[in-house]
């Protein structure tokens, strides 16, 4: 895994540049005369993110900590181009994620941990072989990349069972091994811990560090699991009512809470303490619009 061609960017290379970005929801009001919703429909308009500025050079996993609600999954689709910034800009590698260019998706990978990139009613090898030559990976490389993952999360007998038939926690496991099978540069994790034993959430943080220390992976992560932290990232940005109010490398941020790696328990006080300082909800700074009639009909994004 230490070849020079399969590492991404040098270190401190930036490699995801986000700039002024802010980013504002609006649904449809459902009242009135079913009439006046077609003709004239109104919108709320909420800002999830706002004026957020963040950099994550080659080689660094930066964790994103808030609470629900607080814009971290809406910062993933942004980079990941499913959503559009409202105004701002964003560079990933070079590219404007809302493109959609094949130059970009092909470097990119992203695991929601509440959604699943696998054929659900077939087996998970299909799934493999169809990222295969989606991507045009040498049959080779690829099969030696997903051996090597598979062995470090224990998915080899998982291979042949259709994906229904996974619990949550090797459907997991199966989705990060897939996201890594194209050798991306960034990869956009969104609580890849979630529903998964202990046992498992160890073997994912031992591949996720490989991957960034030997490969380059640039990659952010999102938690509420405070060892995932604490075992993964070299930088933690906080995040709360869609703004990013404090990045610290982790080591500088464990000084400054007077806490040591293996104490979670300690870190999770303190990191509680520093949003509660913030005196906010996570709904707030959220900005409810004034509503007006908007020409068109569905819901929109603005």
């Amino acid at each position: 895994m230490n070849e020079k061609a399969r590492r991404g960017p040098e270190r401190g290379t930036i490699v995801v540049d986000v700039v002024g970005v802010t980013r504002i929801y609006r649904t449809r009001r459902h009242e009135g005369p079913l009439w006046r919703q077609l003709l004239r429909p109104t919108f709320d308009t909420y800002t999830a993110l706002h004026d957020v500025n963040l950099q994550i050079r080659a080689g660094e996993c930066l964790g994103l900590v808030g609470p629900n609600g607080a814009g971290k999954s809406t910062m993933i689709k942004l980079l990941t181009g499913l959503l559009k910034p409202s105004s701002g800009r964003i560079s990933v590698l070079g590219h404007e994620p809302g493109r959609l260019s094949s130059q970009f998706l092909t470097q990119i990978a992203a695991v929601f941990g509440h959604k699943t990139s696998l054929w659900w009613d077939l087996p998970v090898r299909h799934s493999f072989d169809a990222i295969r030559r989606i991507y045009q990976v040498p049959v080779d490389t690829f099969r030696e990349d997903v051996a090597l993952f598979a062995d470090m999360l224990h998915i080899d007998k998982l291979m042949d069972r259709t994906v229904r038939q996974l619990s949550l926690g090797e459907r997991i496991k199966c989705e990060v091994v897939l996201a890594l099978a194209h050798r991306p540069r960034v990869l956009l994790l969104d609580e890849p811990t979630i529903g998964v034993d202990m046992e498992s959430k160890q073997q994912l943080r031992t591949l996720i560090n490989r991957v960034v220390e030997e490969r380059h992976v640039t990659t952010l992560l999102t938690t509420h699991d405070v060892t995932d932290l604490t075992a993964c990232c070299t930088h933690i940005a906080f995040i709360q009512g869609g703004n990013v109010f404090q990045i610290e490398a982790m080591d500088e941020l464990l000084r400054q809470f007077g806490v040591s790696r293996d104490n979670g328990g300690l870190l999770e006080s303190r990191l509680i303490e520093t949003f509660r300082a913030r005196g906010m909800r996570p709904d707030e700074g959220r900005t409810l619009g004034n509503t007006a009639p908007v020409n068109g009909m569905g819901d929109e994004d603005v």
